[in-house]
């Protein structure tokens, strides 16, 4: 016979109500009795029957996850996907990758969710922007764009402060020039990385020294473009990458223009991974801990899924780790 929930509640000892409490992630249980409950569920192989849930709450037991169309370039989307994978699964609820509609809002193809992921809305994003505007709990993974409906929740990095702490570290170190690349200026991340820069710039009457490049400039033209911005005379001699994983083909490609990341020019990620740790010389980036970062978003919509909307975003910041290495 299969195990029911009245045989769990009689082997913990709690109610019926408690164990349902406990299995579905709710409050109004103890963390004590919440671990007694889990243990004996998966000792017994006891599984929730998920239509079953769904139907008796009138609810579809997934959520949706909306990235940019920039996705696929870049791994922080596959770590920060991961992190809300996980946290979902605890919850025993279902993962569903919508896909980008950037140009037109066609949302209504979509499978029904009971609510929606959005990681790093971009303000070019007619998609992003329908969804925020559903009556559907919305949670974003930085602030959604200026004039974007507002979401219900919005779990965010504290940009500006690791910003200025890159900026800190360049002077600290000798440079006089320093420089930020950036490949979009379309999401909130990418916009308070430039502004912090700007606004650090100003207060020490410096001239600010952005490069825009589109992460497919093909190379020999991109290394025409550095050749100027990086030049040892009057250039930059500091270059904080607001990009993840373009801080490796820079630093190559300065190599090819006779700078030597970590000698005589500084190169700090705005985007930690791997490559960074093992490339020659290892790269100074910010950790935005994207697998936590993707947990903290579904831990804020589970929250607000049993909650009315409420009357004000709310909001959470997972902190950010500046990993020194040899680049600057």
């Amino acid at each position: 016979m299969p195990t029911t929930l009245a045989d769990i509640a009689d082997r913990a000892g709690v109610s019926a109500a408690a164990v349902s409490l406990a299995l579905n992630g709710k409050k109004g249980v103890s963390d004590e009795t919440r671990a007694r409950v889990l243990a004996i569920a998966r000792e017994q192989g006891y599984r929730i029957n998920r239509l079953g849930r769904a139907l008796r709450q009138s609810r579809a037991g997934a959520v949706g996850l909306y990235l940019p169309e920039s996705a696929v370039h870049f791994g922080y989307y596959t770590e920060a996907t991961l992190g809300l994978t996980e946290r979902l699964h605890a919850a025993d609820l279902s993962l569903l990758i919508v896909p980008s509609t950037p140009t037109s809002a066609r949302i209504e193809s979509y499978p029904p969710v009971d609510g929606f992921i959005l990681i790093e809305p971009h303000s070019d994003d007619a998609g992003a922007a329908h969804i925020l505007g559903q009556g559907l709990p919305v949670v974003t993974g930085d602030a959604p764009p200026a004039g974007f409906p507002s979401p219900w929740g919005t779990v965010e990095s504290p940009n500006t402060r690791t910003t200025r702490q890159v900026l800190d570290r360049f002077t600290e170190r000798g440079a006089q020039r320093p420089g930020l690349f950036l490949v979009e200026r379309v999401s909130a991340w990418a916009q308070e990385l430039e502004s912090a820069y700007r606004e650090w710039c100003a207060e020490r009457r410096l001239e600010p020294r952005v490069l825009l490049e589109s992460i497919h400039t093909p190379n020999d033209v991109l290394a025409g473009r550095l050749r100027d911005w990086a030049d040892p005379e009057s250039g930059v001699d500091a270059v904080f990458v607001g990009a993840d994983g373009v801080a490796v083909r820079l630093a190559g490609l300065l190599r090819t223009l006779g700078r030597r990341p970590g000698a005589d020019i500084a190169i700090v990620s705005g985007v930690d991974s791997l490559i960074m740790e093992f490339h020659t010389p290892p790269i100074t980036a910010v950790d935005l801990q994207p697998r936590e970062f993707g947990r903290a978003c579904g831990e804020l919509l589970l929250e607000l899924l049993d909650e009315p909307r409420p009357a004000e975003t709310v909001r959470r910041t997972l902190d950010a780790v500046l990993r020194v290495r040899e680049s600057g």
